[in-house]
């Protein structure tokens, strides 16, 4: 009876780290959409240009490293979860 209980316990620890890669790439997601926003849209044109650019490019860069140091954790969690079976 005990089993099933343990079991389910792991899955919600599981669950977790899981949940926050989705909303890490979530969130890098929308610093590449918000900085693509900056970049263009008919809203920003009383922003000079070269701010405008400057800008929107950095939060780019920025989503960007997130998406791949998430990446990266994400791998290594994988690989240390693999190690511990």
């Amino acid at each position: 009876m005990n089993g099933p209980i343990k079991n389910r316990s792991m899955n919600n620890r599981d669950l977790f780290p899981s949940m926050m890669t989705v909303l890490g790439f979530s969130v890098a997601a929308l610093f590449v959409v918000f900085g693509l926003y900056v970049i263009f849209a008919k809203q920003m044109q009383s922003i000079p240009r070269e701010f405008r650019n400057i800008f929107g490019v950095i939060v780019i860069g920025y989503g960007l490293f997130r998406t791949v140091i998430i990446y990266q954790k994400s791998k290594q969690r994988k690989g240390s979860d693999d190690e511990n079976e």
